[in-house]
């Protein structure tokens, strides 16, 4: 896939806050009168939250990495090799992805290896952000670190990283989540180099019942709301349904597809479809496209739309956190069977 981007897709780069860009990177900004530096980097001075310098780089006299825009932020501190893949970042991060496809050139650009962020001794940051944050048990958090081995905590910046793999137990999809709420944003991001058709598994052959999610804390939240370690669960990190896709093709015991998504405009339209004006003729008509509960129930499945609780938040972390408030009798605080001693 080869990035392009528009003059306006730059331009809402250039407009997201550098201190929010450089938390959601692993960085603690920290204000100093009218401006920020970063902590354990305090050479790096952030003005108007747009602009940044590197006061060390300026006094040694050297030309790169000196300072600049949100972009050359994220050549410098988000290991990005180029400006398409930077802007393409901060949009990410933004929550808005741009995938564009555009002609390739003659040199072939390489493909890039996945390498995991190297693991933490031990977790720490994940249990403090997931069970005092997030409102998750222990045990549901070490169902996922110790018994499914799909979560750990990584060593740089202590963020969550949670393993998609293949029908082999090979990783071919992880993404990361910051353990630290600044600034109202959490870094969240796929590890360089991911197959976008993968997501997070759990595989259970003795069920036939396979349950998808937006994300690994909403399944997280719905099997601590459901005790429900049963099902087979997908989770997608998207709205696109290629993970769910793969997971069909390396698995055919499936026969009951419950869509367990956000309750939010773009998820209910994911799941339901939408009615979009057309042109029939010189008049204006509604023509439907089909959602995810049609298209599976065409291929012979039996679907089922489970989005998170209405009224009690718009996904089943917000449900989770709602019942620890208001009915915390309700949630399943059930002992999970954990193998002692797995290490990942």
């Amino acid at each position: 896939m080869y990035i392009n981007y528009t003059a306006e897709e730059r331009n809402q780069a250039l407009r997201t806050s550098l201190t929010g860009l450089a938390q959601a990177l692993g960085y603690t900004p920290v204000r100093k009168g009218s401006y920020y530096s970063l902590k354990k980097m305090d050479s790096v001075i952030i003005k108007d939250d747009a602009i940044w310098c590197r006061w060390s780089r300026i006094h040694a006299g050297e030309t790169e990495g000196r300072g600049g825009t949100q972009i050359d932020f994220m050549l410098q501190f988000g290991n990005c090799s180029s400006v398409p893949e930077a802007i393409h970042e901060i949009l990410a991060l933004n929550n808005i992805h741009v995938f564009r496809e555009v002609e390739p050139s003659k040199k072939e650009m390489p493909v890039k290896e996945m390498v995991l962020p190297e693991k933490s001794e031990g977790y720490r940051y994940l249990y403090a952000y997931l069970c005092k944050t997030r409102k998750l048990s222990p045990d549901v958090v070490s169902y996922f670190t110790h018994d499914l081995g799909i979560l750990y905590e990584s060593k740089q910046h202590h963020n969550l990283v949670f393993l998609g793999k293949d029908k082999e137990g090979v990783v071919r999809y992880a993404m990361q989540r910051g353990t630290s709420d600044i600034y109202g944003r959490t870094f969240k991001g796929d590890v360089k180099g991911n197959d976008k058709s993968h997501g997070v598994n759990i595989v259970n052959e003795n069920s036939s019942v396979l349950k998808v999610f937006e994300s690994s804390i909403d399944c997280m939240s719905y099997i601590n709301l459901t005790g429900d370690i049963q099902s087979n669960k997908v989770i997608l990190g998207m709205l696109s349904d290629r993970p769910l896709a793969t997971f069909l093709q390396e698995h055919d015991h499936i026969k009951e597809i419950w869509f367990c998504l956000d309750n939010d405009e773009p998820a209910r339209n994911a799941v339901l479809g939408t009615e979009k004006k057309k042109v029939v003729n010189g008049q204006e008509v509604f023509v439907h496209q089909p959602g995810l509960l049609e298209k599976y129930k065409e291929q012979g499945y039996d679907v089922k739309d489970s989005p998170a609780e209405a009224g009690k938040g718009k996904d089943y972390n917000e449900n989770l956190k709602y019942y620890r408030e208001h009915e915390p009798e309700k949630i399943m605080e059930m002992p999970f069977v954990r193998r002692q001693g797995r290490k990942l």
